[in-house]
């Protein structure tokens, strides 16, 4: 059933809060990202969000957005493209994919959409890893020969930080990956098993990284950014190890920057940015409102108050 947002959240936040709140702009957390480090920082043109899901935004000349023709707005005023790219190659036509990414996206709660996210998000990373280690034990006799491995075969019991524990184990005998290994999964791991183990989880979280980078390549490609920063938050790009260096050195082969010079277009972290960007976004609708501009607000009445 669809509702209107805008009708039902100061309802819900009246009668169950009895906050003093009205509701002035509906943003998502990449949005939010785009317009909070843009707001501190001028070269700042493309929000990321990589954590739980995937995507970005970036700011487009509306002269360029056919849906908006019917509003007769200046072809040079900026509006902000929530691109949801999580959902690219649903059809499965440009990315190479495994069978596990297959299974992955069978098992869903929505088979057949958000592919590109399913490859990338943290949500997934986890799972990616487990279904490989089982593979591997169960049809390969590969790894953790004889032993129970039942607690691994409950989907999603693993989760991004997972692998980020095993790629930060700092010992080179991978002493705190046996350790969590024992006390997690009670499975036992040899120096070998413990070597796959840790290079699978750096091909998984290679794999998320230089993908997410292509997201940007292709936003810096669509409008012929030279330089850039692009804010990026989520938990996957804030903490789990080496993503920010891989993505970094994606960008690099994918656009093809000339060796031995500084980086003309840089992923930064703003964190929070979702939470200020809101607050942003919110006080500037009000200005306009108050200026005079409307186009595009719902629930006018109600704003104009404000």
């Amino acid at each position: 059933m669809l509702v209107n947002l805008a009708i039902i959240l100061p309802v819900m936040l009246t009668i169950i809060q009895k906050l003093p709140i009205k509701l002035a702009a509906l943003i998502n957390d990449t949005t939010g990202t785009l317009i909070a480090s843009a707001y501190t920082d001028q070269s700042m043109k493309i929000g990321c969000i990589f954590g739980t899901g995937c995507n970005a935004a970036y700011m487009e000349n509306c002269g360029s957005i056919p849906k908006l023709k019917h509003l007769n707005l200046p072809d040079d005023t900026p509006m902000a493209i929530n691109c949801e790219y999580g959902a690219f190659d649903n059809d499965h036509k440009v990315l190479p994919i495994t069978k596990y990414d297959t299974i992955i996206d069978e098992d869903s709660p929505r088979p057949g959409q958000q592919a590109f996210e399913k490859m990338i998000a943290g949500l997934y990373l986890g799972e990616i890893f487990r279904l490989v280690v089982v593979d591997l034990h169960e049809n390969k006799n590969i790894l953790f020969e004889g032993q129970n491995i039942s607690k691994l075969k409950k989907p999603y019991t693993l989760d991004a930080s997972f692998l980020s524990f095993i790629e930060e184990d700092p010992f080179e005998n991978l002493q705190e990956t046996h350790d969590m290994l024992e006390e997690k999964l009670q499975i036992t791991a040899t120096k070998p098993e413990l070597e796959l183990l840790r290079r699978l989880a750096e091909l998984i979280g290679t794999r998320a990284a230089r993908l997410s980078a292509c997201g940007v390549a292709a936003i810096v490609k669509k409008k012929n950014i030279e330089y850039c920063h692009v804010g990026a938050d989520g938990s996957v790009f804030n903490k789990y190890p080496h993503f920010k260096q891989r993505g970094a050195q994606a960008l690099r082969e994918i656009l093809d920057w000339p060796r031995g010079k500084k980086d003309p277009v840089t992923m930064l972290s703003a964190e929070d940015g979702s939470g200020v960007g809101a607050a942003l976004i919110a006080a500037l609708t009000i200005k306009r409102i108050k200026a005079g501009n409307t186009i595009g607000v719902k629930a006018l009445e109600v704003l104009q108050k404000c």
